[in-house]
């Protein structure tokens, strides 16, 4: 067989072969496209007599509180540390080696005022006073001895007969009582002031206390002016409450003497506390202005407050009109409260004035007679979006 022949049935074969592929591919795309058909037909609901096919979301649910605005007596609340309303570091106010230390000067030690802590050595200071007192002596006897004089030179100018002053005051020594009285003064500040130096070596706690640090040892030298020990005050604590200026407009004008409660944070502690001086100024950091408080029973309280601990105070403040009692799960995060207005969503931004068991107290954006908002808000939300109020409470009030 030629070669022609050869290619011409080749080529036949092939040809066969596609026409046989192209059948089978269009015979299973076919069963495939039947079997969706049935499927569809199988599983679809069937609309009912004049019911569209395409219907639309539900509307959402919302628990809500009617609220009304009312007026009520607004309470501050914050957070502050106790301090020690003295604190000191002792110093050493003469040089010289330590003599005696106390048994009890130890840090967590109570000290009374006035106690002796440290003593140093008073050997050269004893005899700067004794030599202050030697010339302060001898200072007195000489401007008595000028004295005695003067008094005779008087006596002898009286008896010469001649009238009138001396022409020369030394005659009747007005200059050398001037002298003796000068040196009598400066010998009497030498000694005081020696003593003075000699009392400085009894190293002393100012105040009744306890010593949170000590620096020397028995035997260790120091320098004037070097630290002995830190000492805090226990006989009378203050605290630096910050507040927001919001806060501040729901005080009484004069906040002076305005009394508060104290709370530690595990609720072991309980103390009475009053405004003593309030800041000037507003911190340029926090924008909040300060108020000082001294506690007033620290002693009589079944617990002794620390310094250190953090606490809770309560202020009660004047009545204020006009404000919505909102639940406190009604404030979302970002500081907005949602409400239901002609089955519509709405929120406004609000900022707590003051809480108080469980709930915020906030000024409404607008006058209106009662809010409908809403109990618990999803981040969800959108401002508009169609709800359905559901599971009212007539009022915040019936919450508690």
């Amino acid at each position: 067989m030629s070669i022609l022949g050869r290619f011409a049935r080749l080529t036949s074969a092939i040809r066969e072969r596609l026409r046989r592929d192209t059948r089978r591919t269009a015979l299973v795309g076919a069963g495939a496209l039947l079997a969706l058909v049935t499927l569809y037909f199988l599983f679809a609901e069937p609309a009912g007599p004049g019911e569209d096919v395409a219907t639309a979301p539900p509307v959402a649910t919302t628990s809500v509180v009617r609220v009304t605005a009312g007026s009520y007596a607004a309470e501050v609340a914050g957070f502050a540390e106790i301090r020690p309303r003295w604190s000191a570091t002792l110093r050493a106010e003469v040089a010289g080696t330590l003599a005696w230390v106390a048994d009890g000067f130890q840090p967590g030690a109570q000290v009374r005022a006035g106690q002796v802590l440290a003593v140093v050595d008073s050997t050269a200071w004893t005899a700067n006073l004794a030599e202050a007192e030697n010339r302060l002596a001898a200072a007195e006897l000489e401007l008595l001895r000028q004295e005695q004089e003067a008094e005779e030179a008087r006596r002898s100018w009286e008896a010469s007969g001649l009238t009138g002053e001396p022409d020369s005051r030394l005659v009747l020594r007005e200059p050398q009582i001037r002298v003796a009285r000068s040196e009598r003064d400066a010998a009497l500040a030498a000694r005081d002031w020696a003593a003075r130096q000699l009392a400085r070596t009894r190293v002393r706690a100012p105040f009744a206390g306890v010593i949170t640090m000590r620096h020397v040892s028995p035997g260790e030298s120091v320098l004037d002016g070097e630290p002995v020990a830190d000492i805090y005050a226990t006989e009378s604590f203050e605290l630096a409450l910050p507040i927001p200026e919001a806060q501040r407009r729901i005080l009484p004008e004069t906040v002076v003497g305005t009394t508060a409660d104290l709370v530690s944070s595990d609720g072991s502690g309980r103390w009475g506390a009053t405004v003593v001086r309030e800041g000037g100024v507003i911190d340029p950091a926090t924008r909040m202005r300060t108020l000082y408080l001294e506690l007033t029973d620290a002693h009589t309280a079944e617990t002794t407050p620390l310094p250190g601990a953090f606490v809770q105070v309560l202020m009660r403040g004047r009545e204020v009109d006009g404000l919505l009692e909102v639940p406190e799960g009604a404030l979302t995060r970002s500081g907005h409260i949602w409400y239901v207005d002609d089955d519509a969503l709405g929120r406004f931004e609000a900022a707590p004035l003051f809480t108080r068991e469980g709930f915020v107290y906030v000024e409404p954006p607008q006058p209106r007679s009662s809010w409908q908002i809403v109990r618990f808000p999803l981040e969800s939300y959108m401002v508009g979006q169609a709800v359905r109020p559901e599971a009212l409470v007539a009022t915040a009030a019936e919450e508690r």
